[in-house]
């Protein structure tokens, strides 16, 4: 899972976007519980570990929306720019 998060970290920085849909393709949630299950010494350890985890991802997993979002915007802003342009020159 720490691979994960560090090549999700690395997608987001480099706002890389297919690399962050094939990596969100690539997420086992239940393989990584059931190998901090296996890691883990007591409930609690579990606990924490599982927990400290999903709330990276939920962090990166916003962060990835609100890139997506800026990146969407951005390309609706510049269609509307080109659309102003060609009519200006249309006309």
């Amino acid at each position: 899972m720490k691979k994960w998060l560090d090549d999700f970290k690395l997608a987001l920085i480099q706002e890389n976007i297919e690399n962050l849909e094939s990596l969100l393709d690539d997420l086992d949630l239940k393989g990584f519980a059931i190998n901090a299950a296996k890691k883990s010494k007591n409930d609690d350890e579990l606990r924490e570990n599982i927990n400290d985890t999903l709330i990276q991802i939920q962090a990166l997993l916003q962060e990835a929306t609100n890139l997506i979002i800026a990146k969407k915007d951005n390309k609706a802003h510049d269609i509307q720019k080109f659309q102003k342009a060609l009519k200006y020159f249309n006309s």
